[in-house]
């Protein structure tokens, strides 16, 4: 079983830093750690953290509702791949061509061209790339309406329940 208390080597190993750069988070408070003599000891956990930072209450209202794209998706890949297909093509020509709507819709028209492994990838993705991507989802109209309002309905009642203020 792996140790849930990693030196400050392993954590740098883990997160592909320096090992200074590790002492420098915990010095900065960027990273929990505690002490064992004059050694830092960092929990597994706390330096997945800064792999995974988390996600802000709007960031994980979209992870939710993609989450809910997964079931039309897996039943009927083609139809959702095409709805978003067409969304980007409509949408496209009203954004600025430079501007970062239209980058993030030409980024999704990518990723559907790719497969649904890619884009399962990006809905269900925490790292702030996808969470970037969903904010500018193709996937407007797949999910009728009464699926949407549950989803966000149980979200509401996850986050109230996960992230009350302490």
């Amino acid at each position: 079983m792996e140790s849930d208390w990693l030196t400050t080597g392993e954590t740098a190993r883990m997160l592909g830093v320096s090992r200074q750069h590790v002492v420098d988070l915990c010095d900065r408070g960027e990273l929990s750690f505690s002490r064992v003599g004059t050694h830092r000891r960092i929990r597994r956990c706390d330096a997945q953290q800064v792999l995974e930072p988390e996600l802000t209450r709007e960031q994980e209202k979209s992870l939710w509702l993609h989450r809910a794209l997964l079931g039309p998706l897996m039943i009927d890949p083609s139809t959702v791949l095409d709805q978003a297909q067409q969304n980007i093509e409509r949408w496209l020509p009203k954004h600025r061509a430079d501007g970062m709507a239209a980058g993030y819709l030409r980024q999704w028209k990518q990723i559907l061209d790719s497969g649904v492994d890619d884009v399962v990838a990006v809905l269900v993705g925490t790292d702030e790339h996808s969470s970037e991507l969903r904010q500018n989802s193709p996937f407007a109209g797949v999910l009728p309406d009464s699926d949407r309002r549950r989803v966000l309905s149980s979200f509401r009642a996850h986050w109230g329940q996960e992230h009350t203020a302490a």
